[in-house]
């Protein structure tokens, strides 16, 4: 295949994504974290702050990401969504920049790799929403984008690079601190086996100076606050209620069980066996094929993704999109390199690839319609439905009016006030365990504020339905009863959209003479 011909079958692809994620992002059913990214995303473009003024469980820099989208299209989380497409295309165009450069002569597996990651069904599903995998994703495949450009020119200023994508890469979202750290180790070690030609840890050094530049952010933020950083980080997901912890008896148990959800996640998703079965073809391409250009990437994202697996047993509770889609950058190159080795293999590169993209394709498609892979399909987190309950609060409410609902994704696409405490969904989750300075301080809301507003009557309309579980599952059981009774007493239901009931103030009762 001549070159240009293969560079425009790469742009065709890529095009392609463009336009199927875009689609993809309308149609997806929304996560229920997406309300309260959005709702960062909107109080930072309103001259909010993390932490300082609102509770955010994660690192700061998301928001400042999303709120120049949020600036240009406003209270539409459809329209939020635009961010994590764009950034989704970069990282499949950063993607098809390593496949160019370390497969020039394989133009066919260049194709094929850049499929392979275009297709995977935890990338396209995670990607499009409003949450940190589009950001983390792009970080990744940005440092090994950089670190791979410095194995090639011998320069140490794409490490500084690679560092620098790394550290923005934590700022989004803590977990990867880990695989940062192992990013710039790894470099150490290449460097000390001679990779780089120079000296040998000039590499290494870099890439630590670039992930402190990187991580200076986001530490201001814990140099401004040190307490409210520790707490929205760390000491908030250690107060979260936890059925790994109330089953566990023992250390044994609590590893048991990271195992079983890292097993979950590894063997029960039909295309991330497939995923493996190549990772695995390719580490015996590379251990064929030690002299061969694309071996140090091969290293740095294989030893990223073994850490970051590790790091991604160690939350409480573990999650399967933990592990999904963000080892989709980290085993690419291997997978690539598989791909490789049963070319070699079977000699017939044509069938061969045509056969493992065909099936990647298939694997994908039962992932995504059959398994729904990361969807929740229920009516409420369907989009027509977030606009009719969005629809029912802009009719009973005015645009500076304060509105509660426990899933601030309803707030956010009315373009309504929230209660203050209440910009997060998750924060309930952790309120009976907080005094009231502990809670006023954190930007929490509790039982005494809920029950406070409903006496009040000061938000205008209060909508139940999406993530009650917080609320029915964690406050008091004693006063919970307290709190609906406030509720039914000073507001009326005026509309129901399944399993959403919108309300909104009582007339005040009449006057005794």
């Amino acid at each position: 295949m001549k070159a240009p011909r293969h560079r425009l079958l790469i742009i065709v692809l890529i095009l392609a994504f463009a336009v199927g994620t875009l689609a993809l992002s309308r149609v997806r059913p929304i996560d229920g974290d997406e309300g309260y990214y959005a709702t960062a995303a909107r109080l930072v473009s309103a001259g909010g702050t993390p932490y300082l003024d609102f509770f955010y469980p994660q690192m700061p820099l998301l928001p400042y990401v999303y709120a120049p989208v949020y600036k240009m299209v406003g209270s539409s989380l459809a329209g939020m969504r635009l961010m994590s497409v764009a950034a989704g295309v970069l990282s499949l165009f950063l993607w098809g920049s390593i496949l160019q450069r370390r497969w020039p002569g394989h133009q066919g597996l260049v194709l094929a790799g850049l499929v392979l990651v275009a297709v995977n069904p935890y990338f396209l599903s995670w990607n499009v929403t409003v949450k940190t995998y589009a950001l983390t994703n792009l970080a990744v495949l940005a440092a090994l984008w950089a670190a791979d450009r410095g194995f090639e020119t011998r320069r140490t200023g794409w490490f500084l690079l690679a560092g620098v994508a790394a550290g923005l890469g934590v700022g989004v979202r803590l977990l990867y601190l880990p695989w940062a750290g192992a990013l710039v180790l790894t470099l150490g070690w290449l460097g000390w086996r001679g990779v780089n030609r120079g000296p040998r840890l000039a590499g290494m050094w870099a890439g630590l100076g670039g992930l402190i530049a990187g991580l200076a952010p986001s530490l201001a933020f814990l140099a401004r606050d040190p307490d409210r950083f520790i707490f929205n980080n760390l000491r908030y997901h250690l107060l979260r209620p936890s059925a790994l912890r109330e089953s566990a008896t023992g250390f044994g148990d609590r590893v048991g069980l990271a195992f079983g959800g890292l097993g979950s996640a590894l063997f029960s998703n039909p295309f991330m066996i497939f995923q493996l079965v190549l990772v695995g073809l390719g580490v015996d391409w590379a251990r064929r094929h030690p002299g061969h250009a694309a071996r140090p990437l091969l290293v740095l994202s294989g030893v990223g993704a073994l850490v970051h697996t590790v790091a991604c047993m160690f939350p409480d509770p573990v999650y399967e999109q933990y592990f999904t889609g963000p080892l989709t950058p980290l085993l690419a190159p291997l997978a690539v390199a598989g791909m490789a080795r049963l070319v070699e293999l079977l000699r017939r590169p044509v069938p061969v690839l045509a056969g493992l993209l065909g099936l990647a394709a298939a694997l994908s498609f039962f992932d995504l319609q059959v398994r729904k892979t990361g969807m929740d399909w229920k009516e409420v987190w369907s989009f027509e439905h977030l606009a009719k309950v969005s629809a029912a609060i802009e009719a009973h409410s005015r645009p500076e009016d304060p509105v509660v609902a426990l899933w601030p994704g309803y707030v956010f696409e009315s373009g309504r006030n929230y209660l203050a405490g209440l910009e997060n969904h998750f924060a309930v989750g952790v309120s009976e365990k907080l005094t009231v300075p502990q809670k006023i301080h954190y930007h929490i809301a509790g039982k005494e504020l809920l029950l406070k507003a409903f006496d009040e009557q000061y938000p205008v309309v209060v909508v139940l339905g999406a993530w009650m579980y917080e609320l029915n599952t964690t406050i008091d059981q004693k006063h919970l009863p307290i709190l609906l009774k406030e509720l039914d007493n000073k507001y009326e239901l005026v509309e129901v959209f399944g399993e959403s009931k919108v309300m909104i103030r009582k007339p005040p009762a009449p006057a005794v003479p």
